[in-house]
């Protein structure tokens, strides 16, 4: 609270106060961080073209106005996203993979429902940041329906993943709709929720609004935390609501060039998320997306990293390490390699954690 004097706790804690004063501007930004003039240059032409947003609460987890504070550097504009490189906006094939509007269907068992692109946060590194400009708006009765007939016809599909922008911000009548009509569906059994409110805005995870997402069929969340400073006691409480209304918590980290590609701020993550009962899931390559190609650390970079944690913390912190291929062609997950070869009795010789060549029969 402190970029906000004379903020009320009461205030500070409704998630609607903290969307009507959401800062959508550079020159709000400087005004309550005393950015350095210097440091603004090039950011207006990427502000035009990649808007700004940023909600108090997660502005105030930035500990300096240095720009390359780890939180300041996922919400600030930056030149950088207009080199965009080899990358593309639709990388994934998304569009390409949309039977009917707003569902993706590329896994046999398992769609995407793009509920928008509502968000308390422009994350600077977001794979959908060609949908920034758009008017998309919350999803139709019709499209609900529409998608849900589909499922209704792909005997296949066992789960469907909920996501946006974020569609923990729809109307509770819409999102409630969703709920309801995909729930309806017979071969349905999991609603995924695909949310960064818990890191964002995780005022809105109020008790009675986790049990409206615990109303239809199993619920889980999916969510996004980059980095230890955004494990906050707000952060917590919303991560308590969601499991008590029965509502299992994992978290996918996107590896993100200077701010969580080293051993030391990886390790506070995924052992912080433990503490509240997250369960670290995944642990993403950055997609190839227009505006975010300068976040990318290389694929052997996070091979790296896991190597290094593996075996000096616990097991149950250890995310899997995967990337999009891409058109759409899936997730590829990847490991360390510890095998050494082999022996002279054909043995072959893996490496531990400390280093040590053990052969193994």
């Amino acid at each position: 609270m402190h970029f906000f004097p004379g903020i009320t706790p009461e205030q500070w804690q409704d998630w609607r106060w903290q969307r009507a004063n959401s800062l959508t501007s550079l020159e709000e930004l400087q005004q309550r961080l005393a950015l350095p003039a210097d440091s603004l240059a090039g950011r207006q032409a990427t502000q035009q073209r990649y808007p700004l947003l940023v909600t108090p609460y997660y502005l105030s987890l930035v500990e300096s106005n240095d720009c390359q504070d780890p939180i300041l550097r996922q919400c600030l504009p930056d030149p950088a996203e207009l080199q965009d490189g080899p990358g593309e906006p639709d990388a994934l094939a998304e569009e390409r993979s949309s039977p009917v509007p707003r569902l993706v269907h590329r896994y046999p068992d398992r769609a995407l429902f793009i509920t928008g692109n509502y968000c308390a946060v422009h994350c600077r590194h977001c794979m959908r940041k060609r949908h920034w400009g758009l008017d998309m708006g919350s999803p139709s009765r019709s499209e609900i329906k529409a998608a849900a007939e589909y499922m209704r016809h792909q005997p296949g599909l066992r789960e469907v993943l909920i996501s946006g922008g974020d569609p923990l911000l729809l109307p509770e009548t819409v999102l409630a709709e969703i709920i309801a009509e995909f729930s309806a569906v017979e071969n349905i059994q999991i609603l995924r929720f695909g949310s960064r409110l818990p890191v964002t805005l995780p005022q809105r995870l109020e008790p009675d609004f986790c049990r409206l997402l615990a109303s239809g069929k199993p619920a889980w969340l999916a969510t996004h935390f980059n980095h230890a400073r955004e494990l906050t006691p707000e952060a917590a409480r919303a991560a308590d609501n969601l499991l008590r209304a029965g509502i299992p918590v994992v978290n996918q980290t996107v590896l993100l060039k200077g701010i969580n590609d080293t051993p030391e701020a990886l390790s506070a993550l995924l052992l912080g998320l433990l503490r509240l009962k997250i369960k670290p899931y995944y642990l993403f390559h950055g997609d190839p997306i227009a505006g975010t190609m300068h976040f990318r650390t290389g694929v052997e970079k996070g091979l790296e990293l896991l190597d290094a944690l593996r075996g000096r913390i616990s097991g149950l912190a250890l995310p899997a390490y995967a990337f999009d291929l891409p058109h759409g062609a899936g997730k590829i997950r990847l490991e360390p390699d510890v095998t050494l070869g082999k022996n002279s009795a054909g043995e072959v010789i893996y490496r531990n954690y400390a280093g040590l060549a053990v052969p193994y029969f």
